[in-house]
């Protein structure tokens, strides 16, 4: 049964405020991943616009990219320490808040320098969102006794869909610009009134005296397995297409068919996952994950035709989309006196393998083929699958 909170502090001010419940928490955390989804969709019609507007080569431009995702690695450790300090509910409020903010930089920025220090403003936002909604996740999933993870990852998935849908019709028909400040609004709105509904910053204060959450010897082998899939997830969706194009000489459109996918079995397996955590344990939720993931991209790659490799693919994503969520879950819970730490040490290593993935498979294909590449994900996947056990902290409560 779900524990009723009594406590006078509430998230946002720490002022006395009306009772707050895991339930009614549950569905406000559900709704800040599913904003979080949803602006960074919204992020991705301004991709191709930023690099007009810019006027540089796709080299630069993707050089300038990569801005978002070390700002966030920067960030992930330090908020970690934060949320030790000042508890992950506030930490939500706060970064959320700024996220919405900053993403008007990237997306408005009229010179490459402008876009690369507000790229790493916005990056270093989202991360720090991530790791603050993560860690209040499972502070949620505590009260409750009950597996939530996946489904709150399931929220960001379905939110990223319909921000690109969302953002590319705005973006049509009322601007680029005016595009933006409407998904701020929206977010911002949103993300406050939802703050109000979550458990108290009291609730789980770690070490204040905690620094960097880098991975201890508790959180490496978790943070390691979540590299590889985060690996796995930023490979495939930076690459599928491409792959698409290159080997059955399809539009550009079609190939994109194979992100959708992927995506599609992802946010389907995810809201899935919680009942399949709870019935099967998180050992034998990620092991089956993996060897899925693993079958359906290696049909991917072999596949004599383009519906039996989007076969593959949408096979790929119902694999790969619980595995990170059960991987943070477990990463909360092995440090119960610091989870912010604990989490932020898990999501750290796992957005460096989102990072590095895509260059590592450039790199190899540059030396074989696409094809034998992304045989590299396989790998991972089956990687995950053996060292299966180590996630078995995410079933304690």
């Amino acid at each position: 049964m779900a524990q009723e909170f009594t406590y006078a502090e509430h998230p946002i001010n720490g002022a006395s405020m009306t009772t707050q419940s895991p339930s009614q928490a549950r569905w406000a955390v559900f709704t800040i991943f599913l904003l979080n989804g949803l602006i960074i969709g919204a992020w991705v019609p301004h991709v191709p616009l930023a690099k007009e507007r810019l006027g540089v080569g796709p080299g630069v431009f993707g050089l300038a990219l990569l801005a978002i995702a070390i700002g966030a690695v920067i960030a992930m450790p330090v908020t970690g320490a934060l949320i030790n300090r000042f508890g992950s509910a506030r930490m939500t409020l706060v970064w959320g808040t700024l996220f919405s903010v900053f993403f008007m930089g990237p997306a408005m920025a009229p010179t490459l320098p402008i876009f690369i220090f507000s790229a790493l403003a916005m990056g270093a936002a989202m991360g720090s969102t991530d790791v603050s909604m993560n860690a209040h996740g499972i502070a949620v999933e505590k009260a409750l006794k009950l597996p939530i993870m996946s489904g709150l990852h399931g929220a960001f998935s379905v939110g990223a869909m319909l921000g690109a849908f969302l953002g590319a019709a705005l973006v049509q028909y009322v601007g680029a610009k005016a595009q933006v400040f409407i998904v701020c609004a929206i977010y911002l709105v949103i993300h406050l009134a939802a703050c109000r509904f979550l458990l108290p910053s009291s609730l789980d204060k770690g070490l204040s005296g905690s620094s960097f959450a880098l991975p201890t010897k508790a959180t490496i082998g978790l943070g390691l397995l979540c590299f590889l899939a985060l690996m796995v997830e930023g490979s495939v969706l930076d690459w599928a297409a491409i792959m698409m194009r290159e080997k059955f000489v399809l539009d550009a459109g079609i190939a994109a068919l194979a992100f959708g996918f992927y995506q599609g079995g992802m946010a389907a397996t995810r809201l899935t996952g919680d009942f399949l955590r709870q019935k099967f344990g998180a050992v034998n939720l990620v092991t089956a994950s993996a060897v899925m993931a693993a079958t359906g991209t290696t049909l991917a790659l072999v596949a004599p035709n383009a519906w039996l490799t989007f076969a593959g693919f949408l096979c790929g994503g119902l694999g790969i989309g619980n595995l990170a969520p059960v991987l943070f879950a477990g990463g909360g819970r092995l440090e119960p006196e610091a989870p912010g730490r604990g989490i932020a040490a898990v999501t750290t290593l796992g957005y460096s393998g989102f990072l590095c993935g895509p260059p590592l498979i450039g790199f190899v294909a540059q030396l074989s083929s696409l094809p034998v590449a992304l045989g590299l994900t396989v790998l991972a996947s089956i990687i995950i699958a053996i060292f299966a056990r180590a996630v078995s902290a995410a079933d304690t409560y």
